[in-house]
């Protein structure tokens, strides 16, 4: 650190100056919980005299465009884990570019940012199942489930069973939503049937109608896991109707989300590259700059 300081107090060259500080405040900003180099000595000289211009930002660049590179991958590589889950919908990472301008300097820095995902709304293929629970919709609906918080979500996964109280529940273990209140099947019951409504019978007599829900757009829809979606503007079903022993499988293509995985693969391999050449030049820039001013 004394020569750190030395470096940056001292008489260095202006650009030097620039070089030294730029190169160790990347890769030990981590020191400091703001990340800032405030704990740096010769800062204070570093702000008054702005020599922080010269401040090269293609490290910067190429660090948010890992960033969100990474939470693409994290996205695929959860949709190809998800290939076999009754319903489940891709899911897709959502960029914008986000400008940023320093104090003081009018030029903005475009950095990549990670502004959210949105869901492939292509329904799944449907399979016929034979078994009584199995449910499929055909439509643009989904189910409501009680979640154990009492909040209302949603799932297109219609793999249901009975728990212990005979209610009819996901495979989760969560209650699913009718429009009277948990739908409850007679434990003696031989024959169950389920209307293209969501009216559900045991040997002819009507125990419960399975919430249907709809949206105005399904991208307002939130994924919660377990095949859950949460938030939308809900309303009532029109256009949906559920099809008794069948189930919707996952909408994920796996070619096209292996694809995109390698994809990924080559553009953060590529930006890592151009990072570790940016670090190599200003390495050479500071060993050249010192030894011409030793």
């Amino acid at each position: 650190m004394p020569s750190l300081a030395k470096a940056l107090a001292g008489d260095t060259p202006f650009l030097l100056k620039s070089l030294i500080f730029q190169h160790f405040s990347f890769w030990h900003s981590g020191c400091n919980p703001l990340g800032d180099g405030s704990f740096l000595p010769g800062l204070s000289e570093y702000k008054n005299n702005k020599w922080d211009k010269v401040m090269e930002n293609s490290l910067y660049v190429g660090l948010s465009r890992q960033v969100v590179l990474r939470s693409a991958m994290d996205m695929i590589s959860n949709n190809v884990a998800n290939m076999s889950t009754p319903g489940y919908r891709a899911q897709n990472p959502l960029f914008k570019e986000y400008l940023s301008a320093p104090k003081d300097d009018p030029e903005k820095l475009s950095l990549v940012q990670d502004y959210g995902q949105w869901q492939t709304t292509t329904p799944g293929t449907v399979q016929f199942t034979g078994n009584t629970y199995d449910v499929a919709l055909s439509g643009p609906g989904f189910i409501g489930i009680n979640t154990p918080d009492g909040e209302m979500m949603y799932t297109r996964g219609g793999n249901f069973t009975t728990n212990n109280e005979n209610q009819l529940v996901t495979s989760a273990g969560m209650v699913v939503a009718g429009n009277g209140g948990p739908i409850t099947i007679p434990p003696d019951a031989r024959i169950v049937k389920i209307t293209e409504a969501g009216e559900v019978t045991a040997d002819g007599g009507i125990v419960g109608t399975i919430t249907m829900m709809e949206f105005e757009n399904l991208q307002d829809l939130r994924p919660e896991g377990n095949g859950l979606y949460s938030g939308g503007d809900a309303r009532p079903a029109i256009e949906t109707k559920m099809k008794q022993g069948m189930l919707e499988g996952s909408n994920v293509v796996p070619v096209v989300e292996m694809t995109r995985m390698i994809e990924i693969l080559r553009d953060y391999q590529s930006t890592m590259k151009m990072i570790q050449s940016e670090d190599e030049r200003q390495r050479g820039g500071i060993q050249k700059l010192a030894n011409a001013n030793a």
